[in-house]
């Protein structure tokens, strides 16, 4: 695994084409992992990904595998599905608030304006998509060639 990734190791559950759905189950290691603020893994038991498979590689359903996304896209995907809604919740409420005296009236419109965002997300849901590629790789017998059994 590379430095500027975040990764996880899951079993094969379907293979179609280049297109590997992987089942990723939670690990304890999971706590202590640097990048655990930025992934979503650290909330959930199991997760099932769709990743896509280096070209002229085969995968058998069972097999176990690393699914890797680059740290940045992380990142990006906590700005998309936690900051901005964030923003627009706080932002519309306090606007809201300030021009309306009715409590209710301010937390439905902020509420909506949420939905709207999620909304306009969903929409465009292929775009990002193509965008956020998970990549699998086949775990290999010794993650470290350069250490051997002798050395440890």
């Amino acid at each position: 695994m590379k430095e500027n990734e975040v990764s996880h190791e899951g079993i094969v559950q379907k293979t179609e084409n280049r297109q590997i759905t992987v089942k990723i189950t939670q690990k304890s290691a999971c706590s202590a992992c640097h990048a655990k603020g930025m992934c979503g893994m650290a909330d959930h038991k199991e997760k099932v990904v769709v990743a896509l498979a280096p070209a002229g590689s085969e995968f058998q359903v069972g097999e176990k595998v690393v699914v890797t996304l680059r740290q940045s896209l992380a990142a990006k995907a906590v700005v998309l599905c936690y900051l901005i809604p964030f923003v627009i919740l706080f932002t519309t409420f306090c606007i809201m608030s300030a021009l309306c005296s009715i409590g209710w009236l301010n937390v439905l419109v902020a509420l909506v304006a949420t939905a709207i965002y999620f909304f306009l997300l969903w929409l465009s849901r292929n775009k990002i998509e193509k965008e956020f590629t998970f990549m699998v790789q086949k775990i290999t017998e010794n993650p470290c060639p350069s250490l051997s059994e002798d050395t440890l």
